[in-house]
């Protein structure tokens, strides 16, 4: 309280209007305007009028502030406070300022400051009193702090973990060092008094010279004030200390002592041993590959770190990167420099692609390949800072990929525009069906065929067309592949089949070419004469996986035969006119050959004669083609159908198909021989091989060297793998030790502070017990001490309750969370229901069982802070495999994304702090929003991520 005198206050010019009268709508405009809370008031200190701000305060009406008496308005210590110290103030001309109590529109008490200032009239009568007032809630948190401090620092002396110390330098010996001692190096604290220089004793030998060195430091009077260093416990362990000195000048300015602190740093020690254990692995590992890793700092575009085989990489070495900051983006390909920006511009807003990959132009002028995988850096409010990753040149792939999309192009157009049917086969199926037939003892599989027809059957169902060209679809009348791959069931003819056993039989005995004639049937119901041809190239004659088939359309000439059945003279004139070379063989004399034999074999055909034909075979088929037409004239065979090479006379060599079949000649048996020449369909055929071959061999290197890459980038995922899980481990350290933190310093709060307070409080109340006549100024100073110390008590006990909810032990999770509701409900004008079930059953582990507290406590916190809500609803259900929380309110809603923002530039941490504990049970959090409809947070936990492990 203060008092001071003060002459007459009288309205000034602006109260007035230009003839001097005072003006009372502008006086109060004027007062409403200002954001101080005034009140004029009569000589008995009611209000006679209140400006804006001093309603505000009240939330009253300004009607109900001067029609109300003050018995109603204010509390009863408020209406004595008026009569005993303010009024005589008034009446004596003194300004009255301090503290006092007012009752809102709501009933809430509310602390204020007030200065009272008196209007004297000429007589130095009081006629008006004006009032104004705050606030005093900032000022008597104050004040609460500085009493604390206090009890605090008696607090931390007594700290269990640090030691607080005073050591002469004159002579070593302790003038004070705090309990905490004991636990550090294990020898109590009078054995200090008792040992001068007993710390020198303890530091290893290898530590005592540098020690020495320090120690002179002090005594000159310099100070390095932080000192890390180890000892030997009591019990022969080594420790690790962090002290922090400072040094004590006497008058004259010379040292005479040391004051500092000593903190237990052993396992943030080891963590760093063990981190940097890590980082010697990862260093191996970035030396040891032609990969380079390495980290950018983001938004600068500088190097951080890379590893040394970045000048094999790119032939710059890591040197020249550091001189020129803009390398990076100088070695970019110039067609490449927009996907650098706008892939920078991603990592500017936190966003990352899963590879990049792009070409760049290395020292020598070369452009090469580079593929990346990298991981975003955040700081604590969400900026990007860095990305670690790794680089690889992947040029030989790239170059591979690319002429591997050329042969298969390649073959795909010699495929899709070859003048001929082609098929492409899958027999995959069918091989695995041989080899189970040959595994039952099955050998003779022209017998088992003809005896099993439902085998066949069932070999043309294991037959899977992959694909087919142009040809084949103008062969047999399809609009398109959909079409005829619906219809092939109607392509095949009884004829068809025959072949098609023949085929199955050459498959199934090993066999890799098949050629003969069959009949097939267009979709437009037409029927066809094909000459077939099939083909299992080398590579696949152990799968069957791919197999090229050939169909030639011989119809015209199949005509020209059936019709020269009828007619040997009419065959003669077709024959002549034919594209294959005809044949008439009577015993062993030709009795026919049309010119066009001639033309294939380049030679005259005069000079043709049987033993001339068989000569013209080439000598590496002459045998087998010998061997069938032997077969045709023995008659067990009706056709013989062979693919052989024919040598012209110039020495070349031409690819022919041969059929040869009965027929009646001059009234006698002959054998009439067809001969086509494919050669054209060979040499595509073997293009078409090669195109395939090639294909396959690049693919067989390209995934030969991505499993090398996947081989590598598994082991460094391997390796990211164990770094994450021990920053996870170290982060669940970091909020245990907090947690236990927070658990000492709310016991010692609620043992020391809240009990001294106890004690305080109950010797003010007791304080003129013993007193008969005590005037009521002390009395009422008394009470105003109590009161304060009450509220003293009942924040202390606010403060440690919700460092370490005793609840939670107590009562479990649920029972816990229950009392937080209702503390929650009674506070704040927000009801809050809670209910839990299936919790009870489910043993959790201590660690879980803070962190899920915790994420509830900062979610309902949100609520009374900032959703204006009068209703929430806490659902928390343990249902296999999950622990599921829905919280729920019907507050104002927000944007989730803005919020966060703002979250970061206001460095608060509340949704961050939910998101971390929320990872570290191996939980997830989702957060649904939107203005105006009110707020859901969802929480997922593992139940067996909380399950407590015995």
């Amino acid at each position: 309280m203060k008092k001071e005198s003060t002459g007459n206050t009288h309205g000034g010019p602006l109260a007035a209007d230009s003839s001097g009268n005072v003006n009372p709508h502008l006086f109060e405009q004027m007062l409403d305007a200002s954001g101080v809370a005034m009140a004029i008031r009569d000589s008995r200190l009611s209000p006679l009028f209140a400006n804006q701000a001093f309603r505000d305060f009240y939330g009253h009406t300004l009607e109900y502030i001067l029609t109300t008496p003050k018995e109603v308005a204010l509390p009863a210590d408020t209406i004595s406070l008026y009569s005993d110290d303010i009024q005589p103030a008034m009446a004596a001309g003194l300004t009255w300022e301090g503290t006092y109590d007012i009752r809102t529109l709501a009933g809430e008490t509310r602390k204020v400051w007030g200065r009272f200032t008196p209007v004297l009239d000429d007589d130095a009568a009081l006629t008006h009193v004006i009032s104004i007032m705050r606030d005093a809630t900032d000022f008597e948190r104050m004040r609460k702090t500085l009493t604390q401090t206090e009890r605090h620092f008696s607090f931390l002396a007594e700290n269990p973990s640090d030691c607080l110390f005073r050591v002469r330098l004159s002579n070593g010996r302790c003038d004070y060092i705090s309990p905490a001692i004991e636990s550090i190096t294990g020898y109590r604290p009078q054995e200090f008094y008792d040992t001068p220089k007993l710390f020198r004793r303890l530091f290893p030998d290898a530590w005592r010279g540098t020690i020495g060195q320090w120690w002179q430091e002090l005594r000159q009077g310099i100070s390095r004030y932080d000192y890390e260093l180890p000892l030997i416990h009591r019990d022969g362990t080594r420790k690790w200390v962090h002290q922090r000195i400072k040094v004590i000048f006497d008058d004259q300015g010379d040292p005479v002592a040391v004051e500092g602190i000593i903190t237990n740093i052993t396992d943030r020690h080891k963590t760093e041993e063990a981190l940097a254990a890590a980082r010697k692995s990862l260093n191996f590992i970035s030396n040891s590959t032609s990969d380079i890793f390495f980290r950018l700092r983001i938004p600068e575009g500088t190097y951080d770190y890379l590893s040394p085989s970045v000048e094999r990489f790119s032939g710059y070495t890591m040197e020249e990167y550091e001189a020129d900051p803009r390398l990076i983006k100088n070695i970019f390909h110039p067609d490449w420099k927009g996907y650098f920006q706008e892939t920078w511009g991603e990592l500017l807003r936190g966003e990352v692609r899963p590879v990049y990959e792009f070409q760049f132009i290395h020292k020598s002028g070369e452009i090469r390949w580079a593929s990346q995988r990298v991981v975003l850096h955040k700081d604590e409010h969400g900026n990007p800072i860095a990305i670690e990753g790794i680089a690889t040149d992947i040029t030989e792939r790239r170059m591979a990929e690319e002429a591997a999309r050329e042969s298969e192009s390649r073959f795909r157009a010699l495929f899709e525009e070859a003048p001929i049917s082609l098929w492409e086969e899958d027999l995959t199926d069918l091989k695995a069906y041989f080899d189970e037939l040959k595994d039952r003892g099955i050998a003779n599989f022209r017998q088992f065929f003809y005896d099993n027809p439902d085998a066949l059957a069932h070999c043309a169902g294991l037959v899977k067309v992959v694909d087919v060209n142009k040809a084949t679809l103008d062969l047999l009348g399809a609009r398109d592949k959909d079409e005829l791959f619906g219809n092939l069931e109607k392509v095949l003819t009884e004829s068809s089949m025959a072949a098609f056993t023949e085929e199955m039989i050459l498959l199934a005995s090993g066999g890799c070419e098949y050629c003969g004639e069959i009949t097939h049937r267009t979709l437009d119901g037409e029927t066809i004469w094909v000459m077939v041809h099939f083909f299992v190239p080398p590579e696949y004659a152990d799968s069957l996986s791919r197999v090229i088939v050939s169909l030639l359309d011989v119809t015209p000439r199949k005509k020209a035969e059936e019709a020269l059945m009828d007619s040997e003279e009419r065959y003669r004139i077709l024959a002549e006119n034919s594209r294959e070379g005809v044949i008439v063989v009577q015993g062993e004399e030709v009795k026919y050959i049309n010119e066009r034999m001639s033309e294939i074999i380049e030679r005259d055909i005069r000079e043709l004669d049987r033993a001339t034909l068989i000569k013209a075979i080439h000598p590496e088929d002459r045998d087998r083609v010998l061997s069938q037409l032997e077969g045709l004239l023995s008659g067990s065979r009706n056709e013989a159908f062979a693919s052989l090479r024919a040598v012209t006379s110039r020495g070349a060599t031409r690819w022919l198909t041969l059929t040869a079949r009965p027929i009646m000649w001059d009234g006698n048996e002959a054998r009439l021989e067809i001969l086509t020449d494919v050669t054209h369909h060979k040499t595509l055929e073997t293009e078409l091989l090669r195109a395939h071959a090639e294909m396959e061999d690049r693919i067989r290197k390209r995934t030969a060297e991505l499993s090398e890459a996947n081989v590598r980038l598994k082991a460094v995922a391997e390796e990211r793998g164990k770094a994450q899980e021990r920053i996870l481990s170290l982060t669940q350290q970091l909020i245990r030790i907090q947690e236990d933190e927070r658990q000492r310093i709310s016991r010692d709060l609620h043992d020391n502070v809240a009990q001294d307070l106890s004690s305080i409080m109950l010797k003010m109340e007791t304080l003129f017990d013993d007193q008969g006549d005590v005037n009521n100024e002390l009395r009422g100073r008394r009470k105003n001490v109590t009161d304060i110390l009450h509220k003293a008590i009942a924040s202390v006990r606010d403060i440690a309750y919700g460092l370490r909810p005793p609840a939670l032990e107590q009562l479990g999770l649920a029972g816990a969370l229950k009392n937080l509701c209702k503390d929650v409900a009674s506070k704040h004008s927000c009801n809050v229901d809670f209910f839990a079930t299936g919790i009870e059953d489910i043993p959790m582990d201590f660690d879980a069982e803070i962190n899920i507290y915790r994420m509830i406590q900062e979610a309902v916190r949100n609520i009374t802070r900032h959703a204006e809500a009068t209703r929430a609803t806490i659902r928390m259900v343990a249902s296999h495999p999950d622990i599921l929380i829905r919280i729920e309110d019907n507050g104002c809603g927000f944007d989730l994304n803005r919020r966060l923002e703002q979250a970061v530039r206001e460095k608060r941490m509340g949704v961050r702090s939910m998101e971390e504990r929320s990872r570290l049970v191996g939980g997830t959090l989702e957060i649904q929003s939107l203005p105006g409809t009110g707020t859901r947070v969802l929480f997922k936990i593992p139940i067996e991520t909380a399950r407590r492990r015995d």
